[in-house]
């Protein structure tokens, strides 16, 4: 399906591939729908079972989504999230997306696509995929609810990496990084793995590691070094771009004391009572209540992760936590 930049109004790219060495923008028909699941996939996969989604996807190159940001831009980001994985950051998203006047991306597909596309082809320069990062969050952030008014954007959790490049394409743009005590997080990590924790689902270069040395590590110790390096790089991007550090023990109560501050959003009495019920339930599965999991997680932590944790995690840990409270 061939169309121009100027018939996508109320279309929004879902997906960056290659066509050969030619990069390639595919489309999808979503209209008003609001962006209220806990992932940007999950509302994408609804939308491409409707019959006129599955008849209808139009294929473009790369430069229609530069031509689609010409004609209309799209809401400026007001808050990007960053995060350790397991830590909080689905219920900070879904806090916000509770909002009417928010649209929330989270982990979108073809955002990680783009800062990542130096892998597919290495002869992009920065400068092309902060071009591509501007067009493609323009693309996803178009106002399509008259009420619209903040963007947020979840990213992946190897996107902090990215930082920088994400910094000079967004100054002005503040940020938070949730991180949460190390045990917690690999033990969920190792009931359900996201994709960097399956050795080579993910660049390892973009760790700082090679396939051989990934290879060779045991899971518990290739997972904690992974997380390592992630808070490594938010703790030092923290410090030369201002971000915000967010333990997920400040949760929830740390949207309404630091976040929405942060992120200049004015919010109702009506409104912080939908946060308060959104904050009562599973931020993954919003149909069950929320339930504490700490404490089964440090019971299932087994003597090869607690070792692990030890000796990677651990010091990034209090590092962290040293920089959060100013000590």
């Amino acid at each position: 399906m061939n169309v121009g930049a100027n018939q996508l109004k109320g279309w929004i790219p879902i997906r960056l591939y290659w066509n050969e060495s030619t990069p390639v923008i595919d489309w999808c028909w979503v209209g008003t729908r609001r962006f209220t699941d806990p992932f940007f996939s999950q509302t994408i996969d609804a939308t491409l079972r409707l019959p006129f989604s599955t008849l209808f996807r139009p294929q473009t190159p790369i430069d229609t989504l530069q031509e689609r940001h010409e004609i209309e831009s799209g809401m400026q980001p007001r808050g990007f999230i960053f995060h350790m994985s397991r830590c909080g950051s689905t219920l900070v998203s879904q806090m916000l997306a509770s909002l009417p006047r928010s649209v929330v991306i989270a982990e979108a597909g073809p955002i990680d696509s783009v800062l990542r596309a130096h892998f597919q082809d290495p002869s992009l320069t920065e400068e092309m995929r902060a071009q591509w990062l501007k067009w493609m969050i323009s693309g996803l952030g178009q106002r399509r609810d008259e009420n619209a008014q903040y963007l947020f954007i979840k990213f992946d959790t190897w996107s902090v990496f990215d930082l920088p490049l994400i910094h000079r394409t967004y100054p002005g743009v503040p940020w938070i990084f949730l991180y949460r005590d190390p045990i917690d997080v690999l033990v969920s990590q190792f009931e359900q793995r996201g994709a960097h924790m399956v050795p080579g689902a993910i660049e390892p270069e973009l760790f700082g590691m090679t396939l051989d040395e990934v290879v060779a590590m045991e899971p518990e110790e290739y997972c904690s070094s992974v997380l390592a390096r992630v808070c490594e790089a938010a703790l030092q991007h923290s410090k030369n771009y201002g971000g915000m550090l967010i333990n997920y023990l400040q949760l929830p109560e740390a949207v309404r004391t630091h976040i929405l501050d942060l992120f200049g959003v004015e919010v109702s009495v009506s409104e912080m009572e939908v946060l308060e019920r959104v904050a009562m339930m599973d931020s993954k599965n919003p149909s069950f209540a929320f339930v504490e999991d700490s404490k089964r997680n440090k019971k299932g932590a087994t003597e090869a992760m607690r070792a692990a944790v030890a000796k990677f995690l651990s010091p990034i840990y209090e590092q962290l936590e040293a920089v959060r409270l100013g000590t």
